[in-house]
């Protein structure tokens, strides 16, 4: 190794494989001895917050020019398991300084060739080790407990990219990784103006108030609005269950509230207790936020919750945002307890994506907002009166200052000068100051990040419902944004410069990507994936990309499209395949049965595409993704037995709940309920739209993609308690759009016949009329007269609908094949149609004979029925 390097160089190239809260500690250059032979090997110390590793790069020419040339081959946490030894040996007759690290009982050595210029440095990387591994027993002592397993989960992404894939290094590994490198030819920054506020509100409802004082004080609309609240209603009751449900009537207020000049879309509310944060932005930003997370930290006592923070995390173009809304330990004297609060709500708040844990300090914009607590010390009302407005003779009375100074709290946050009056302790109602509180600046705005510019920060004295006086500051923040056209110019440089140094080593066939992931995959959503082929061979060859063990993943056959599954390369050409996944009523009602090794949180092998060449070797290509929880596509009997809403379940929890599917009691049928998604959107078509003439006119299926669809999916998934999310024309009808997605996704049909008994029961009523009273199961006979009844009165009340539409439309998602959906007809051979396409499909006779008849013959099997039906007033929804 050339002792004549530069250091620091080195360090700052090791410091870009690692997110911008991971921070290189101390590294060293040395070898392992494999075969007799030396193989260089670069140790780093990495530390994030209050955990560290040892990371152990391989090295592919040295020094080191680029980010490309080190590649992890192995991690060590630096955890009750990790031990460092140092001693001198003479390895095959060089003198040359060991280092053994012991991990899990398993020792690994070391070797660092000895030289004056390096010696120094190797001192302090071993005692940089040591210390560290004094810190961990430490800290785990003070937390009762040597387990440090939340704390290493950084470490675990790296463990999962780089060292746990028996694959090499894909192109698409390297590009970006060069891409990476040039990050700063491609980056441009986008101001953008976020509008941070914080009030306690003293347990006072939204009633008789309006915000635009304290939420619409700039010129220009902001583009992202980040509000917090504490002690919205924070009772004995709401502490002891840690409420969570959001406060609907506050956030409407503050909707209500906003600048006028925009129309802003609220993107995540959070609550714990009386402690709620949402964020809003303009509409023309949302399709630019992604991976939005939450997280609450309880810190009060018995961690009930009365005390603690919420978070909210998401991406917006190439920056990570963090808000946090923290209320903190109350009373003069309790300076170490709100010390102890930011501790642990700093430690605690990891927010769960599908690869790895965020923390607070990955996040490349944060802003802490909230009542933070913190009093005026040893100070007088008459010198607080004296001073007038100029508070910066107060900074030195000032808890929160004076803890700052001393880095206990808040290190490399900054808070913008305070030019408004303490914001506690008034009379309600009043500008008063309690004559029995010194007052105090407890309601705060801090923030940290690069290119933050602080315009203002100000209190509102207008508001006076509450004890406090709410806060707000307003920032101007570059927030990183790709140059597209710029992107693609370097993108496409240097997979052309990949594609020459392959063809220079005689590879014909170049593939950009073999790990392709599609992310968060949700219901009636469309997934697009570029997958990029070059070939440098001398003639034009067949290709063809097929799916490989087909027979075992026949569900992503259905749900993945490939544009191009066949064709001719020719000699130095390079093509783009499009890869293509959504998820219809018919793949949901089958795709948690082939997610069989989904677990929470984590990313799913979909499926394995095989890419053939003639005369080439074959190029495996890894379809990952993370299916989101939904009702559409479980069973009734698993919507059933839902305790919480939908969206709340994480998919292996889902798919544990299909697999046990709790058989409910015969016997006690009679207090059988409908399933809430289903009474919903009965509820919403009797009650209001009854008489619409647009019911039937989208039956076409072509709103099936339409963006309402997707708002009424989410809607239902977390039992929203607020108006249908369409406020329409086309509302009635997307409504029973969705209600026949809902019921087509049920796994299980509502009524399973088999193909000969559909024939059969069309032309003999009786037997239909015998198979729905007395065969089917007692929640699927109740559904199904559930519907049939809402269709008889919809008929009734409306004259504007046919009962061909309706009949076509419900049988042939209520009637639906028990195995094949091949339609046969008595005494023929399988036909070649399918049932929907078939002519001679008789679902829609069969809805029709059973409408036109008298529905009390079908409520005969069900005595009690009209004890949960009466006329416009259906089954309610399950609890």
């Amino acid at each position: 190794m050339d002792p004549n390097h530069n250091d620091s160089t080195v360090t700052e190239l090791v410091a870009q494989k690692f997110r911008i809260s991971e921070s290189v500690v101390a590294i060293f250059e040395g070898y392992q001895i494999d075969d007799n032979k030396h193989q260089d090997r670069l140790l780093a110390v990495v530390s994030s917050y209050n955990s560290s590793a040892l990371f152990i790069f391989s090295i592919a020419q040295y020094p080191p020019k680029c980010i490309s040339d080190l590649t992890i081959v192995n991690v060590y946490p630096i955890d009750e398991t990790f031990g460092v030894n140092t001693d001198s040996a003479t390895v095959s007759s060089i003198s040359g300084e060991k280092l053994t690290i012991i991990s899990q009982n398993e020792p690994t050595v070391f070797y660092h060739q000895a030289c004056p210029d390096t010696v120094a440095s190797r001192e302090y990387f071993i005692t940089k080790l040591k210390q560290l591994t004094v810190d961990f027993k430490n800290i785990s002592s003070q937390a009762g407990s040597s387990n440090g397993t939340l704390d290493f989960k950084w470490v675990d992404s790296y463990k999962r990219t780089e060292t746990g894939n028996d694959r090499p290094l894909s192109i698409n590994s390297m590009i970006k990784e060069e891409l990476e490198r040039r990050r700063s030819e491609y980056i441009v920054y986008k101001p953008l103006i976020i509008y941070t506020a914080t009030w306690n509100v003293n347990g006072q409802t939204a009633e008789d108030i309006e915000l635009p004082e304290w939420l619409s004080t700039t010129e220009d609309p902001p583009d992202i609005y980040a509000i917090a609240f504490q002690e919205v209603e924070f009772t004995v009751v709401k502490i002891v269950m840690k409420e969570t449900k959001i406060d609907r009537t506050w956030v409407e207020k503050v909707i209500s509230g906003l600048h006028s000049g925009a129309v802003y879309e609220e993107i995540e509310s959070v609550r714990l207790v009386g402690t709620m944060l949402s964020v809003f932005v303009k509409s023309s930003l949302r399709n630019q936020i992604s991976d939005c997370l939450i997280k609450s930290v309880p810190t009060g006592a018995l961690n009930y919750g009365n005390k603690g923070g919420v978070g909210i995390s998401f991406q917006l173009n190439e920056s990570l945002l963090c808000f946090v809304n923290a209320h903190l330990t109350a009373d003069l004297q309790k300076v170490a307890g709100r010390n102890r609060d930011h501790d642990e709500i700093m430690r605690k708040m990891f927010f769960e994506n599908t690869s790895r844990l965020r923390s607070i300090h990955d996040h490349h914009h944060i802003f802490w907002v909230g009542d933070l607590n913190y009093r005026l010390d040893e100070i007088s009302r008459e010198l607080i009166d004296e001073n007038g407005k100029d508070y910066m003779q107060l900074y030195a009375f000032d808890q929160l200052y004076k803890e700052k100074f001393k880095k206990r709290i808040f290190f490399e946050y900054k808070e913008g000068k305070i030019s408004f009056a303490p914001t506690y302790k008034y009379d309600p109602g009043t500008d008063e100051w309690d004559s029995n509180r010194t007052p105090a600046w407890c309601d705060r705005i801090l923030w940290k990040g690069p290119r933050i510019d602080l315009l203002k920060y100000d209190s509102v004295m207008q508001l006076r419902k509450s004890d406090h006086k709410p806060v707000f500051a307003v920032f101007n923040v570059g927030i990183e944004t790709k140059d597209e056209f710029k992107l693609k110019q370097i993108h496409q440089e240097i997979f052309k410069n990949y594609n020459k140094f392959q063809k220079e080593n005689k590879k014909k066939i170049i593939v950009e990507q073999t790990d392709i992931d599609f992310g968060l995959i949700r219901f009636n959503e469309k997934y697009s994936r570029e997958l990029l082929i070059a070939y440098n061979g001398d003639h034009p060859v067949q290709f063809k990309l097929v799916a490989k063990d087909d027979n075992e993943r026949n569900i992503w056959k259905d749900i993945i499209q490939i544009s191009h599954k066949s064709g001719e390369l020719d000699p130095d050409s390079s093509l783009s395949i499009w890869i293509e996944i959504f998820v219809d009523a018919k793949a949901a009602s089958c795709i948690l049965k082939n997610l069989n090794d989904a677990k929470a949180g984590k990313k799913t092998l979909l499926d394995t595409l095989v890419l053939q060449v003639e005369n080439d070797k074959d190029v495996s290509i890894y379809l990952f993704g993370e299916y989101k929880s939904s009702c559409f596509g479980v069973s009734l009997e698993t919507l059933m037995n839902l305790d919480k809403p939908i969206k709340e379940y994480k998919i292996n929890e889902l798919i544990s709940l299909e697999e046990n599917k709790k058989r409910l009691n015969l016997a006690d049928d009679q207090n059988l309920k409908i399933p809430r998604e289903i009474s919903q959107l009965v509820d919403y078509l009797s009650k209001i739209d009854m008489q619409s003439t647009m019911l039937f006119d989208i039956m076409d299926g072509a709103h099936n993609k339409h963006q309402n669809i997707l708002e009424i999916r989410d809607w239902l998934d977390s039992w929203s308690t607020e108006a249908f999310p369409v406020d329409s024309i086309n509302a009635p009808g997307l409504c029973v759009e969705v209600l026949l997605l809902l019921l087509e996704a049920l796994p299980e049909p509502v009524v399973p016949l088999s193909v000969q008994d559909c024939y059969v029961c069309a032309d003999n009523y009786e037997k239909y009329r015998k198979l729905i009273c007395t065969e089917l199961k007692p929640l699927h006979r109740r559904l199904f007269i559930y519907i049939c009844k809402f269709l008889n009165e919809l008929r009734k009340e409306n004259s504007n609908v046919r009962l061909d539409e309706m009949a076509n439309a419900f049988g042939k998602v209520l009637i639906r094949p028990t195995h094949s959906p091949m339609v046969t007809t008595p005494g023929a051979n399988e036909a070649k149609a399918s049932y929907i396409d078939d002519e001679r499909d008789q679902r829609p006779k069969l809805m029709m004979t059973l409408m036109m008849s008298k529905i009390q013959d079908m409520e005969e099997a069900e005595p009690e029925y009209n004890k949960y039906v009466a006329l416009y007033v259906l089954l309610p929804p399950s609890p």
